[in-house]
């Protein structure tokens, strides 16, 4: 009889999940392993997730007679010997993009030393990056724009998730689960399920429009299961498209579950932008753009950071960053802007405090989304995403329930203070204690000024740019 491995990564689960069936394929018998090493690229939040919910994979497989092997070490050493241990000639896994192809390679080359083969498959993405780019006239380059990408994603079929299968092998000598903390959110796929079946009954009906308001409970809570794969994508669209699909589903109500599969559609974008310009992740997409002169203020990174710029829509959204792992994505892209566009700081600062605190960090979307909003990266237009901070509060949180919720020294001022404390008269100000040292900071910068002369300084900069570029064309 065969022996297989199959090696879990951003894939913990048994249901739609190609490589573990193809690897079950022709009665073969299949052990399960993880490599302990992938945990280290990993922040606290997301690793105490992992930690959890691989504990909870090897109770499911223990009931079914199977096991899940931890092994310590370097990935490519650790997969070698325990192949040649079990006496596995191939080892299967979902084909990894972005950095993590580097592990997926260098294991691929270890094992073939050894003679053991390493087969992959295709099942982090509702479409591959290679499928959606055959659609396109410059086949095998990619998508540098969404809306473009987004059709050709649409025209794609979804194919059927694949019935749950699991490991049918168990290893004597399994190795112990790393101790951490406790996951902060439930774990584990039935968890991914029922926080799936609760979305589709509730708040997908309007999603479109609830979900723009961070003080409203409207998302899907999704994102970190389908970060490490608790939960596939596919699974998930048609999970949607179902629902969708019933006659007695009103127009709208199709219109907010349309508004969520676009979501899934952009997280497939950053992945093909990772997956074609890996070098993204250290310099903008945009060539024009790599010199692009960028602040490294540590005061400024500091109040940023910490949620103590003065301007209470983007403290919350770093408040609860910082307490939950977790940004309302209305929240984070003004928070977002207000780092690269008002403070002027180098987005790969914000990106990593994204990677450092966020439970659903990931590369590919990271850099994506960063690059986006600072004008370097995936945008046909010619200006970076400046929000004004004031008036988004004004419009996704008009009663400050948002930054009431975590910006607590405002939980007391009436709505209009709240979203913006410094308006309050000066005696005001003295009454409630406000601007000193110990409670709700003055704005650090003012936001008209700022933002005004970063897109001159940009706009200045990417002209220069163009022009640079037309004339060594015309020379060449």
């Amino acid at each position: 009889m065969a022996v297989n491995l199959i090696w879990f990564r951003r894939d913990l689960r048994l249901h739609d999940h190609p490589a573990l069936t193809a690897a079950r394929a022709r009665g073969a018998q299949v052990y399960a392993v993880f490599c302990l090493s992938e945990l280290d690229a990993l922040n606290a939040r997301q690793r105490a997730f992992v930690i959890a919910t691989l504990r909870l994979l090897r109770q499911t497989l223990d009931r079914l007679d199977a096991s899940l092997t931890l092994l310590p070490g370097d990935a490519p050493v650790a997969l070698s010997a325990a192949a040649l241990r079990l006496g596995a000639s191939h080892v299967y896994c979902t084909s990894a993009g972005g950095r993590e192809r580097i592990a997926q390679d260098r294991a691929a080359q270890a094992l073939r030393l050894k003679g053991i083969r390493l087969c992959t498959e295709s099942g982090s993405l509702v479409h591959d990056p290679d499928a959606v780019a055959d659609r396109k006239q410059a086949a095998g380059e990619g998508y540098r724009i969404f809306p473009p990408f987004y059709d050709a994603w649409k025209a794609l079929p979804v194919v059927r998730p694949l019935p749950q299968t699991a490991p049918n092998a168990r290893d004597a000598d399994p190795g112990p689960l790393p101790s951490g903390a406790l996951a902060n959110i439930g774990v584990g796929e039935s968890h991914a399920w029922d926080l799936l079946q609760r979305f589709l009954a509730g708040r997908a009906a309007d999603y479109a429009t609830n979900s723009e308001y961070p003080g409203r409970p409207a998302t899907s809570e999704l994102a970190p299961y389908l970060r490490f794969g608790v939960l596939s994508s596919r699974a998930v669209y048609h999970a949607v498209a179902e629902r969708m699909s019933r006659s007695w589903t009103l127009a709208q109500e199709r219109s907010s579950m349309e508004a969520f599969l676009r979501r899934l559609a952009q997280r497939d974008f950053f992945a093909q932008l990772a997956h074609y310009a890996p070098r993204m992740h250290d310099e903008p997409l945009q060539a024009k753009m790599r010199g692009f002169s960028w602040s490294h203020d540590a005061h400024f990174v500091r109040a940023w950071e910490t949620g103590m710029t003065g301007y209470p829509f983007v403290d919350a959204a770093m408040r609860q960053l910082q307490a939950e792992g977790h940004v309302h994505q209305r929240a984070a892209v003004c928070a977002a802007s207000f780092c690269v566009c008002d403070l002027g700081l180098d987005w790969r600062i914000g990106r990593d405090i994204w990677m450092r605190e966020l439970l659903e960090a990931d590369d590919a979307q990271c850099d994506g989304n960063w690059q986006h909003i600072a004008g370097i990266g995936s945008d046909q237009a010619a200006y970076p995403r400046i929000y004004n901070p004031v008036r988004q509060a004004q419009i996704f949180d008009s009663q400050a329930t948002y930054v009431r919720r975590y910006c607590r020294e405002l939980s007391r001022l009436p709505t209009q203070a709240a979203l913006a404390p410094w308006r309050l008269e000066r005696q005001q100000q003295t009454e409630l204690g406000f601007f000193t040292p110990d409670q709700y900071p003055a704005p650090i910068v003012d936001h008209n000024l700022v933002a005004r002369g970063f897109l001159a300084r940009y706009q200045a900069y990417r002209n220069r740019s163009e022009q640079a570029g037309a004339r060594a064309a015309e020379s060449g």
